[in-house]
C-alpha cells in the first residue's frame, strides 16, 4: 500500500467515524444489534474446530 493509500483510507474512516458519532443513539443501537445478528449468522455458518475451546 502506497503512502498516498494509507492516507485516503485514514482520511476515509476518519470521515465514516465522524458520521457514526453524529448519529442518535438509537441508530447506533439498530447498527449495533444488525452487526450482532451477522455475528451470530457467520459464527452459526462456520465449521467447529477440534481445537477450538469448549463452551
Amino acid at each position: 500500500m502506497t503512502s498516498f493509500e494509507l492516507k485516503a483510507v485514514l482520511e476515509s474512516k476518519k470521515r465514516m467515524r465522524s458520521k457514526l458519532a453524529s448519529l442518535p443513539f438509537a441508530e447506533k443501537l439498530r447498527l449495533l444489534e444488525a452487526m450482532r445478528e451477522r455475528h451470530l449468522a457467520i459464527a452459526a455458518a462456520r465449521p467447529v474446530s477440534p481445537f477450538a475451546p469448549r463452551k
